[in-house]
């Protein structure tokens, strides 16, 4: 016996309110180009910190255009589980008509699309928007949620000499937490900063999971009134729930000689790292499978490895 009308209407309403649940204020275009070369429902958010400060007495810092921050937040949809990657500052990309430049560069001297064209083409994971924000947004935002609890592993201090912290577990306040992404004054430099900075994103992720859908709003158009209504959805979807959380950092080493002082980063260790958060090991040469090994142990544990 054939289904009535009726009934067919109301089977197809049903799936139709569950789609738009699933992909909140998405048009079905805009839901496919949230799929990756891989063919999977993943989205990107890369997340571009401006080492620009609108309160500070010099006018450089008031009005600079480095991306000093570069993490790429990434997960399937309904699974819970995301993806950090961290781009150090000094990486060297290829930029058509300009050559060989720092990946921090790259906004100053283009827009957020010519950003995120960069890191697609540096890790092979789709970016679907970026959030780009100053130190101003970032205290602003930290002020919403109160404080984020953190263990300093050593002294750390900021520049303008506002903020002074001893090694311990803090609640950090606004300033706090500006110092502690922002400090690089060890052996590694930028490189012991971005270990430091996936604990400090870990944590606040984990923050971000447990907020209601009111204040991660207000927490994202602080960050950056550009953001949309869509991609503050999205987000949303994926920390709530937040089933697995993994930190990981560009592969590579410091570059040698004379001229700019570069990132190199590691091709083949980049693409194992990008075919294990993307749930594709298969798209590695046989030969360098046993490196699936490496991308697992990369996953940030929470240690704190700048030392």
């Amino acid at each position: 016996m054939s289904e009535s009308p009726r009934r067919r209407f109301a089977v197809a309403t049903v799936v139709g309110v569950l789609c738009l649940l699933y992909f909140p204020h998405s048009t079905q275009a805009q839901v496919d180009n949230m799929r990756n070369p891989y063919g999977k429902p993943r989205y990107g958010l890369l997340i571009a910190g401006l080492d620009r400060d609108p309160e500070s007495s010099s006018r450089d810092r008031r009005t600079d255009a480095h991306t000093d921050t570069l993490v790429l937040l990434t997960s399937q949809s309904g699974s819970g589980v995301v993806d950090a990657l961290h781009i150090p500052r000094d990486t060297r990309v290829f930029e058509a008509g300009t050559g060989f430049m720092k990946v921090n560069g790259v906004y100053m001297n283009g827009n957020r699309l010519a950003l995120s064209r960069a890191v697609e083409t540096l890790t092979g994971i789709s970016v679907n928007s970026v959030l780009l924000l100053d130190f101003e947004r970032f205290r602003r935002a930290i002020a919403l949620v109160g404080s984020v609890p953190f263990n300093v592993d050593k002294a750390i201090w900021a520049p303008e000499g506002d903020v002074t912290l001893p090694a311990g577990w803090r609640r950090l306040n606004p300033r706090q937490a500006l110092a502690v992404v922002r400090f690089r004054h060890e052996p590694l430099g930028d490189i012991g900063r971005v270990h430091r900075q996936e604990r400090f994103l870990r944590s606040a992720v984990t923050i971000a999971s447990h907020l209601p859908f009111a204040l991660f709003t207000q927490v994202m158009r602080t960050l950056d009134a550009h953001v949309s209504d869509q991609d503050i959805a999205v987000a949303y979807a994926m920390v709530h729930p937040l089933v697995k959380y993994r930190a990981h950092s560009v592969p590579g080493n410091f570059s040698t000689g004379p001229g700019a002082s570069y990132w190199l980063p590691d091709q083949l260790g980049l693409k194992t790292i990008a075919g294990f958060v993307v749930g594709r090991s298969d798209a590695l040469p046989a030969s360098a499978r046993w490196q699936n090994n490496f991308a697992n142990r990369d996953a940030d544990d929470g240690r704190d490895r700048s030392f």
